[in-house]
């Protein structure tokens, strides 16, 4: 069997990088696409790499180096769970391809390690690019024992299971709850949600109780954050009390509830894994249909509504493309709530929340458009695209008034709050409402452009497209692309005058978006590949 684990395994992982494609086909532009995204992926390490070396030595040099190892472990987990429930439902009980794999000499204990294990293997090399930056750091800076760097390589190897194991779990509750249900896809995307934002909310409540210990409490500060975070959890401590004292029975524990929760996990699913499945992936229909007046509408409006159904009808798609909105909305409701002045006495900076909060709403705008991937979700049904009697930029046309129409809701209740929260200038407040809408219309414009440059057809999982694929990445780096100037800008150079920073950046973002748009409109129904 450790055989077929190690096939099975191999093909899921070399067909979800795309190497496997790359290596065998003779398109030159595939090959370009994907060396040009393989220096994307590069860049975004490196910046990850600098971003965990830098916050580690910033806590060795304030004397607080015995936090290090046990924060990094406990984001890094937060940050595989936080992951892993969008993707763990559909990717480790998708029936499809387990029915074409069980037709196979392969016995269903492989499938089902094996669909673990890719999941594990890719939350591993996500666990050692965060992990062994700051390993390094503490280990030059701190000089410690053998034992630091033995338990830290073995700890970051059982780091994964016990987040893998609840992301699971809450996948597959969150998928049953919603399989039996006439909007299915709606529900999936509120439960799931829900579930990320309470994860939003468990790290909020501890930034918050961080914020206040005041500088009498500098000394114990490590102390402080240790108990915080052990409340919160415990395998975090058991890793430190190994990596950081050499503590045996630390590692122990964390190996031992790691690896007993993963594997009844796994035995668990291997006795009732095509049966999970079935309930899962079971629909219900109702034979009550009744034949009402019929309407019609002109061709955009059609396919707005054509859309419409296809967006709401995938959980995941709702899920992944509306938090960055919803977010913003809950931003505006937690400041007006909050208030400014906690906020600004924090930081030191006078007047920042009404100086930087356009462009706070514009980051939300901008974390993924639903256009990145709108003619990707067509898949292998995109023919009848193509054969509709329609102009093709009433195509386009639809899946931009689609990310319009999602985002607008959310866009009202984040400006209305953060004007009552700030209370404005007139013209800070004509801002407050004209940046975002920039962005909004700038991420929709780009992602649509971005896709059409590099549509996914082919795929046999949604998660692939919307959580996996070049153009999901690409939209979400051209956002925030146009997004770090006006950043720096704002924070680096405080006496130039915000109106002013926000005129030229809705100036440029306007029209880098009529630009992007003119060309999209000039594009023709692309072909399946």
């Amino acid at each position: 069997m450790g055989r077929q684990i190690r096939l099975l395994a191999k093909v899921q992982l070399v067909n979800l990088f795309g190497i496997n494609e790359v290596r065998h086909t003779k398109d030159k532009k595939k090959q370009a696409r994907f060396v040009g995204l393989g220096v994307l992926w590069l860049f975004l390490v490196l910046m990850i790499i600098f971003y965990v070396a830098a916050f580690s030595f910033g806590f060795v040099l304030l004397g607080m180096e015995e936090i290090v190892p046990m924060y990094l472990f406990a984001i890094t987990s937060l940050i595989i769970l936080f992951f892993s429930i969008f993707k763990a439902g559909s990717v480790i009980f998708q029936m499809n391809t387990y029915e074409i794999l069980v037709s196979l000499p392969v016995s269903k204990a492989a499938i089902v390690v094996s669909r673990f294990l890719t999941m594990y293997v890719t939350n591993l090399l996500l666990a050692f690019l965060v992990m062994l930056p700051g390993t390094v750091v503490y280990g030059v800076m701190m000089r410690p024992g053998m034992s630091f760097y033995l338990y830290s390589i073995l700890g970051t190897l059982f780091l994964p299971l016990l987040p893998l194991t609840i992301a699971t779990a809450l996948g597959a509750g969150i998928t049953a709850a919603s399989s039996r249900m006439r909007h299915r896809g709606l529900v999936y995307a509120g439960l799931t949600l829900v579930v990320a934002l309470g994860l939003v909310v468990i790290s909020m409540v501890f930034s918050g109780n961080v914020e206040q210990i005041n500088v009498e409490m500098i000394k114990n500060l490590a102390s402080t954050l240790g108990n915080q975070i052990g409340s919160m959890y415990p395998p975090a401590i058991w890793f430190s009390d190994a990596v950081v004292y050499g503590k045996t029975s630390g590692f122990l524990l964390l190996a031992g509830s790691s690896g007993l929760v993963f594997a009844g996990l796994i035995v668990l699913l291997q006795k009732y894994f095509q049966k999970i499945c079935s309930a899962l992936n079971a629909t219900s229909a109702k034979n009550n249909y009744k034949m009402t007046k019929l309407s019609s509408s002109s061709p955009l409006a059609a396919l707005w509504k054509r859309e419409l159904k296809r967006y709401f009808a995938s959980g995941i798609y709702v899920s992944n493309t509306s938090i960055g909105y919803l977010l913003m909305a809950i931003m505006g409701v937690a400041l007006f709530f909050v208030g400014t002045e906690k906020i600004e006495e924090t930081m030191q900076l006078p007047g920042i929340v009404t100086k930087a909060l356009p462009l706070l709403y514009g980051f939300c705008a901008v974390m993924m458009p639903t256009t990145s991937c709108a003619v990707s979700m067509e898949g292998k049904q995109w023919w009848i695209a193509q054969t509709l009697p329609v102009k093709t930029r009433d195509i386009w046309n639809s899946k931009l008034l689609v990310n319009l129409t999602i985002a607008f809701p959310f866009y009202i209740v984040a400006v209305l709050f953060g004007v009552l929260a700030v209370k404005p200038s007139l013209m800070d407040g004509i801002w407050l409402g004209v940046v975002p809408l920039a962005y909004i219309l700038f991420s929709a414009v780009a992602g649509l452009a971005v896709n059409l440059a590099m549509p996914v057809l082919d795929w046999e999982n949604e998660t692939n497209v919307v959580k996996q694929s070049a153009s999901t990445l690409v939209s979400m780096l051209a956002g925030f692309a146009g997004l770090i100037p006006p950043m720096i800008c704002i924070f680096a150079f405080p006496g130039i005058s915000g109106q002013m920073i926000y005129l030229l950046t809705t100036v440029i973002l306007l029209g880098v978006t009529a630009v992007l748009h003119l060309s999209n409109m000039k594009k023709s129904v692309i072909l399946n590949r």
